[in-house]
């Protein structure tokens, strides 16, 4: 069966975003603040000032997107938009140069690799009615990352940056035009040790941080009314994060410390993407873009999965039991780990749960015929396609016709691969055995098919500019599951159909005053599954009002999930099982977004008391959430009880930034308050808020005979301070601690 989408959108068009950036633009050649609904766009400046690498942390000062911090580092996003749920980062259309990002958007959603932000030129985020054009995911919203362009002329940067936890990382890139052939090329290598400390002893990895490297090349040839570009992009990374948290007690005494058991724990990734762009005019009103893709990734994640130990806890019996890690209680210490119960099966699984708690922690030795096996969570991730557009002015009219032709896919190289671990008393982990899958295995593979048209008119009446669109999507699956050789049945296939609308308006007032309205249907791939597609409605209503000092927004938003569909993974307490999509039912989402930001927070030319000022500024920003989300009809799961909240959805969000800069140098405070919310279904384990607050300052070299450089310090969590930011099935975990880091960068 076809899948179809048709879309409708109405929004507002000026162009703002400059012409070597709207082929690589989701905003369609729109300004941020003429959109007909929430959009936000972070430049390169902004970038390079920040001197983050995190996406998570870029996106602090835009409101309604939220995360959940796993790492502190940001290898592992969850991003969320709008009420839904941020886990892996599964209901966010994200895109590089507005082709799809992922290891596999439609058959494998969970986000395990995220395209690297700390070389993007910039970053575009759309929500409700302004986003649904991206597809497929056209709930809470997009997020584009626009990489390096071609520069039209010789232009280059290096910076370096050093910092604790042997923090290093080296950024540049340059580019320039000869003739007819422009090119730019870009590479940034990034290495920490990790802020926390794995239990040292003999022969355990106590590295807890990464190791990345990326590289950028485009090139292009450029003819009288076209060009042909070529992009490459590559990225490696090893990293030692663990799903492996602490008990409760245990974070609350050490919350950086982390158990021996997790010295194991390693990701390799390897990922390689490729993009073939024509770019023609066919005449003054008419320009065809086609693009040729084609991305691979490649994870191993070696981590400690299941444990065995021995039921009655001496060594001497005959009887172990195996389970995974997700099973032990965490919330208090190992304690709790009890029942009341009166069954002996019962007594014997919570018995056997408290005894493993107590071999993690290190209270009690793990016995000869006890083990921790090592999951070897390989997968072989691959996308490519072609996304062609046409776009035609006629009077009043600018309409673009689309076609993107879309095939991914996911491999899993692992079935039968595991290794066997013991924990000795001084918390040195050994490796005692090795298993591996046959040969001639088949392994489990998931495909997706995804045909993809849209029709997008830009019609400018009066004051008023609308937007009518049509989207048509055709969607097919297949799930070939593992089995021994010759004993592999044909694949299962699965497709569904939905129809989305969207509809939004905008007014503009005069003297930079626009209001806008929209909704828009929701829709989320189901991947291989006969479950039903994710369907939702969506509303939003706003104000905004730009002038020559500053900017302000207010943005309402409603959210009504006709049918509510969740991931289940190993972040949700899935142990090793496959990512697999699952109807929750009816829910809804809604809550209000305000931005305002001024250039200059005291325009006058004296601040009182401070005598002449004139050649200082004092941005300032402040942006807010308030939003709640709530299951209102479960269909199949008595843990998602109605009037539940969503998991990984906060209700209040704040952001506020101040700083002072002249044309010479630069500092800011900014502040993040990072609200608590619930882990799991039942809504009994959640995590701490707290306000995080970074500080970043800068001085230019130029007086110094240093032409084009430019000093910094940057402090992100300034005040050192410490909440449980991750709380799932396999324990507490800490945000990032207080870290420092200074360097220099060169513009050439």
């Amino acid at each position: 069966m076809k899948k179809i989408a048709i879309l409708i959108a109405f929004f507002v068009s000026t162009n703002a975003i400059s012409e070597e950036l709207s082929p690589l633009s989701i905003f369609g050649g729109q300004a941020t603040d003429e959109i007909a609904g929430s959009a936000s766009f972070i430049d390169d400046t902004q970038i390079k000032k920040s001197g983050y690498t995190d996406i998570e942390r870029l996106l602090n000062e835009v409101p309604g997107v939220y995360s959940q911090t796993e790492d502190g580092l940001g290898l592992r996003t969850n991003i969320g938009m709008r009420g839904v749920s941020a886990k892996r980062t599964t209901k966010t259309n994200i895109t590089e140069d507005g082709i799809l990002q992922g290891p596999a958007v439609y058959s494998n959603p969970s986000m395990y690799f995220f395209p690297d932000t700390g070389r993007a030129e910039g970053i575009e985020v759309l929500k409700g009615a302004a986003a649904i054009g991206t597809g497929p995911r056209s709930t809470g919203g997009a997020i584009n990352i626009i990489s390096r362009s071609i520069p039209t002329e010789s232009k280059g940067y290096y910076g370096f940056t050093m910092g604790d936890n042997n923090y290093h990382r080296n950024h540049t890139y340059y580019g320039d035009t000869v003739g007819n052939l422009s090119y730019v090329f870009e590479i940034q290598n990034t290495a920490t040790d990790g802020h926390k400390d794995i239990e040292a002893a003999s022969g355990n990895d106590t590295n807890a941080g990464f190791r990345k490297q990326s590289d950028l090349f485009k090139l292009r040839y450029t003819m009288p009314s076209s060009y042909i570009e070529l992009s490459s992009q590559n990225t490696t990374e090893t990293s030692h994060e663990s799903y492996l948290g602490l008990t409760r007690n245990d974070f609350t005494a050490s919350p950086y410390r982390r158990y021996g058991a997790s010295s194991i724990d390693k990701m390799d990734n390897d990922y390689h993407r490729y993009i073939l762009t024509y770019n023609l005019d066919l005449s003054p009103a008419t320009n065809f873009v086609g693009k040729l893709y084609k991305s691979k990734y490649s994870r191993n994640w070696k981590k400690a999965g299941d444990i065995t130990v021995d039921d009655d806890g001496t060594g001497a019996g005959v009887t172990t039991s195996t389970f995974e890690m997700d099973a032990i209680n965490w919330g208090s210490d190992c304690s709790a780990n009890s029942t009341t119960s009166v069954d002996a099966a019962v007594i014997q699984e919570v018995a056997n749960e408290l005894r493993a708690c107590n071999i993690i922690t290190g209270v009690e030795a793990m016995l000869g015929n006890e083990s921790i096996k090592r999951a070897m969570g390989h997968r072989d991730y691959g996308m490519y396609g072609y996304d062609l557009r046409l776009n035609h002015v006629m009077g009043n009219h600018d309409m673009t016709f689309g076609y993107r032709s879309h095939h991914d896919y996911r491999n899993r190289e692992d079935s039968g691969d595991s290794e066997l671990w013991t924990l000795g008393s001084n918390n040195t982990m050994t490796n005692i055995s090795r298993t591996v899958g046959a040969a001639d295995l088949h392994q489990e593979r998931k495909s997706a098919w995804a045909d993809s048209m849209s029709f997008i008119d830009k019609i400018t009446h009066g004051n008023f500019l609308t937007i009518l669109g049509v989207r048509h999507e055709d969607v097919d699956y297949e799930k070939l599951s593992a089995a021994a050789a010759g004993a592999q049945a044909a694949p299962s296939k699965y497709s569904n159909s939905e129809t989305m609308y969207a509809a939004s308006t905008a007014y503009s007032m005069g003297e930079g005053k626009t209001a806008f309205i929209g909704f828009s249907q929701g829709y989320s791939p189901t991947g291989p599954s006969n479950i039903r597609p994710e369907e939702s409605d969506n509303y939003e209503i706003g104000y905004r009002s730009r002038n020559a000092n500053g900017f302000m927004e207010l943005v309402a938003f409603y959210v009504d999930y006709d049918m509510l569909n969740e991931t289940c993974g190993a972040t949700a307490g899935c142990g090793n099982a496959d990512t697999n999509e699952e109807n929750a039912g009816e829910a809804h989402s809604s809550g209000v977004e305000f931005t305002y930001k001024l250039n200059n927070l005291f325009p006058t030319t004296q601040m009182k008391g401070a005598g002449d000022m004139s050649g200082i500024r004092y941005p300032f920003v402040f942006s807010a959430t308030f939003q709640e989300s709530e299951r209102d009809v479960n269909i199949n799961d008595s843990t998602k009880l109605d009037g539940n909240s969503i998991t990984y959805t906060p209700e209040e969000i704040f952001y506020i930034s101040i700083g002072a800069e002249s044309n010479d140098w630069d500092y800011k405070f900014a502040m993040k308050y990072n609200d608590e919310y619930f882990t799991n279904d039942a809504n009994t384990i959640k995590t701490e808020s707290a306000w995080i607050v970074d500080f970043q300052g800068g001085i230019k070299l130029d007086k110094l005979g240093m032409q084009g450089a430019r000093a910094f310090v940057n402090v992100d969590n300034l005040l050192d301070k410490t909440y449980l930011a991750s709380n799932h099935e396999y324990g507490n975990r800490p945000n990032k601690p207080q870290s420092f880091m200074a360097g220099v960068t060169f513009d050439f």
